[in-house]
């Protein structure tokens, strides 16, 4: 089955052509199993078919297929399949993640986030790097989406490019659909909804400004924001 026709291929191929550092796409799939108050494996095959069609379409990009039992899974907890860890290749960068299948406009988050990696330009503006510098404790970020939302995109996206500059801060794109017990845990209406959590929780709705989601993740660090 493929996923991208060839109009959508060269697009594709045309937009990822600036990277010139290697990145994975790493994988987790389930086991199938079905545990109690846990939502079933998501579109796991449709995920790692679309995923090996985009690193197809550019050198720089691997995609690397493990499952949940793996030391590496383990270590971070990860619970829900397919969970996607994005990262520099041969790096150990675990904070940027996408859980479900990033179809619809969620595609788009794929692709700028493969471009934010492999150039090391995230076009996040030079006050809010500095300020995320001040986050020296864990902070996560779980921005809830869906593949028909337009203003998804923005939110998910934001999030990735703070986890880009702050090690500290762990960004999840979540799939909505896909996992209607989460969502449903966190009393998700709407989206995008992105839900902040470290020393306190915070909560930004909808796409909003980079200063409002970057306001919040401070606040939610427990530390200040400069005027």
């Amino acid at each position: 089955m493929n996923f991208l026709d060839e109009k959508i291929q060269a697009q594709v191929r045309e937009a990822l052509a600036p990277i010139q550092n290697p990145v994975e796409l790493v994988v987790f799939k389930g086991s199938g199993l079905i545990l109690p108050g846990q939502d079933a494996p998501g579109m796991q095959e449709e995920t790692l078919g679309l995923l090996k069609e985009v690193a197809a379409l550019n050198e720089h990009l691997t995609v690397v297929e493990k499952t949940l039992s793996d030391p590496e899974a383990q270590a971070l907890g990860l619970k829900l399949a397919p969970t996607i860890l994005l990262r520099e290749a041969g790096s150990s960068r675990s904070n940027i993640r996408f859980i479900g299948l990033p179809a619809g406009y969620e595609f788009s988050t794929l692709i700028e986030t493969l471009l934010m990696l492999g150039t090391g330009m995230s076009g996040l503006g030079e006050k809010s790097q500095g300020e995320l510098q001040k986050i020296t404790q864990p902070v996560r970020m779980q921005s809830f989406v869906t593949p028909t939302c337009p203003y998804c995109p923005r939110a998910v996206l934001t999030a990735f490019r703070f986890a880009f500059h702050n090690p500290n801060v762990v960004a999840e794109g979540i799939e909505a659909n896909e996992f209607p017990l989460l969502s449903a845990q966190y009393r998700i209406s709407g989206v995008p909804d992105t839900l902040i959590l470290g020393q306190g929780t915070e909560r930004v709705l909808g796409g909003q400004p980079e200063r409002v989601f970057l306001e919040s993740t401070l606040k939610a660090a427990g530390v200040g924001v400069q005027a």
